[in-house]
């Protein structure tokens, strides 16, 4: 894969998301992409992305509120929610993301005490939504999963992969974002 051509990103925040943690992922996102990073206009989370069935949120329909934003700049976005996100086939997803339309998406709903009945201090939330930003902003800049654990684009499917494998790139991930 060639380098892939990094862009500006505007965060959107989908509904209400609770405490700081757009403006954390916004500093550590702009570091760690090496490109600016503002924060856009809030979104309601679109209902009918609703399923009744399942008590969550279709991010594809997400993804689709995103993109349309984008043609109007051509800068990347990042969307953060608080509700609960799914794909078809998946029980859950903590996000999910375009390279064709260099859009993501990732929810906190999945990182914090409450769901999980565990004591989750604020920087450990922080550090897990940081995590999952630059993942799911990762796939948007055209990288797949990552078969070094300790990677940020590692496919993680519990808090203690994600926690594990940190939002550090690897070196070949970061090479194929032009980051080295």
């Amino acid at each position: 894969m060639e380098s892939t051509m990094l862009s500006d990103i505007v965060i959107h925040p989908f509904g209400e998301t609770g405490g700081n943690i757009v403006e954390t992922v916004r500093v550590a996102v702009g570091h760690r992409f090496g490109v600016n990073v503002s924060i856009g206009t809030g979104i309601a989370v679109p209902a009918r992305a609703y399923s009744q069935e399942r008590e969550q949120y279709l991010s594809t329909i997400l993804l689709d509120e995103l993109a349309v934003l984008r043609r109007s700049d051509k800068r990347a976005r990042l969307g953060v929610t608080a509700v609960d996100l799914f794909v078809p086939g998946l029980n859950f997803v903590f996000g999910e993301a375009s390279s064709a339309e260099r859009v993501a998406v990732f929810s906190v709903a999945r990182l914090g005490p409450v769901r999980n009945g565990e004591p989750t201090s604020a920087p450990l939330f922080g550090r897990r939504s940081v995590t999952e930003a630059v993942h799911e902003l990762g796939h948007a800049f055209g990288l797949g999963h990552c078969t070094r654990q300790d990677c940020v684009m590692w496919f993680s499917n519990t808090l203690s992969e994600t926690d594990r494998k940190g939002d550090q790139f690897c070196r070949r991930c970061a090479r194929q974002l032009g980051l080295h």
